[in-house]
């Protein structure tokens, strides 16, 4: 008779399952932001230009190309979000443009009602991408400001109240350096949930106008 031995089924510590998602997270929050004010210098600038040249047919393929990069931005988000929201998103049906001419390619794509959404979402991603961005940059520069405190601090004009004083604690450099430095130690323990927050923020922001239907 023959005994089977299970083997143990092994857990990633809580360490190395967060630094992951934060990385991600993260990541995906700063440079979400530059890829937004490319989107918007791109896209909405090209699409004004070209609709107010359109009456002398230069603003027709500039008016095209806008609209073009609208979708191509639109698809690189696409794949972007898939990793925060852990599941795939789906690419809607795009008309295709099958005419000839210019004209009537522009007309095919003018008409297509997605790629009106991912113009909407090149010339709007700005504001979720701003607000992510600010809250993890103002939790990141906490971070590091609170750590290297006790760097730098010395060199603060004396005749300012530091924090810790005003709520008491005395004006002592070492127990500004122990405040900032327990201050910097929350904002690390808190980084996790606000990162995680803002890159969903963003990302349901995307889905709602790039998932196909």
């Amino acid at each position: 008779m023959t005994t089977t031995q299970l083997e143990p089924v092994l857990t990633p510590a809580p360490v190395a399952r967060v630094l992951p998602r934060l990385a991600a997270d993260t990541r995906y929050v700063l440079s979400g932001l530059p890829l937004a004010l490319a989107a918007t210098l791109v896209c909405v600038t090209a699409l004004s230009v070209g609709l107010g040249l359109a009456v002398l047919w230069v603003g027709v393929p500039l008016s095209f190309f806008a609209l073009m990069q609208a979708r191509g931005f639109a698809t690189a988000e696409r794949e972007r979000i898939a990793p925060v929201l852990e599941r795939e998103i789906p690419t809607p049906s795009y008309r295709t443009a099958t005419a000839a001419t210019l004209p009537a390619r522009l007309f095919a794509v003018l008409a297509d009602a997605q790629t009106w959404r991912d113009l909407a979402h090149a010339g709007l991603r700005c504001i979720p991408s701003s607000i992510s961005f600010t809250v993890v940059a103002t939790w990141c520069a906490a971070i590091l400001g609170g750590l290297s405190w006790a760097l730098w601090g010395w060199a603060l004009p004396r005749d300012n109240n530091e924090l810790p004083e005003l709520l008491g604690f005395g004006d002592a450099y070492l127990t500004n350096v122990a405040f900032y430095g327990l201050l910097a130690v929350a904002f690390v323990v808190t980084l996790p949930a606000v990162a995680r927050w803002a890159a969903l923020f963003e990302a349901r922001f995307a889905e709602r106008l790039l998932a196909g239907r």
